[in-house]
């Protein structure tokens, strides 16, 4: 009986699939990424990340593929404990409670999506400073060869939204991919 509870189990690990949100900031300055989850604008702390990146660090963030609302952004200027941030700031310190909804920077967003027919089970992403400033020029790439980049001197509307209806920005790729979010390209 326990070897047919542990095939299960095993058949269960085996068939879930994570994205991975990489942060990498090749800025002079010190960033705090944060990672968050608020689908339909609902802050869930179910899903939540954050860490201090000296400039030439990087670090990453696994997410499981059938999350929704995921978004991550750019801290800048926060004290020692990740709080207090001059640019980004968030509820909760180094660990936002708030999945960014205070944040009004720029930003990457992440969902499950099911196109059918038309290309399967997906993850939808984007970067977004709709009412929001880009604190970061940032540039999202991921590892099936699409890339996005927002400089604050360039960020056309198939890059990145900046109002609700820029459906040029919104873009999609397999499950499991790799989403390398990198601050100051």
């Amino acid at each position: 009986m326990k070897s047919y509870a542990l095939v299960a189990l095993i058949g269960y690990v085996a068939s879930a699939s994570a994205f991975t949100i990489t942060f990498q900031n090749r800025c002079s300055f010190t960033v705090w990424p944060a990672v968050g989850k608020a689908p339909n604008g609902q802050p869930d702390p179910s899903v939540a990340f954050g860490h201090r990146l000296d400039p030439g660090q990087s670090t990453s963030f696994g997410v499981d593929d059938s999350q929704l609302g995921i978004r991550a952004w750019g801290r800048t200027g926060c004290d020692a404990s990740g709080a207090n941030c001059a640019t980004g700031k968030c509820n909760g310190g180094l660990v936002c409670t708030d999945a960014g909804i205070t944040s009004g920077v720029i930003l990457s967003e992440y969902g499950f999506a099911d196109f059918g027919q038309f290309g399967g089970q997906r993850t939808s992403w984007d970067l977004s400073h709709v009412d929001a400033s880009i604190n970061i020029d940032t540039q999202l790439t991921v590892s099936d060869g699409q890339s996005v980049l927002c400089r604050a001197s360039n960020c056309p509307d198939d890059q990145a939204f900046s109002s609700p209806t820029d459906f040029a920005a919104d873009h999609n790729s397999p499950l499991g991919q790799t989403y390398t979010h990198i601050f100051c390209p």
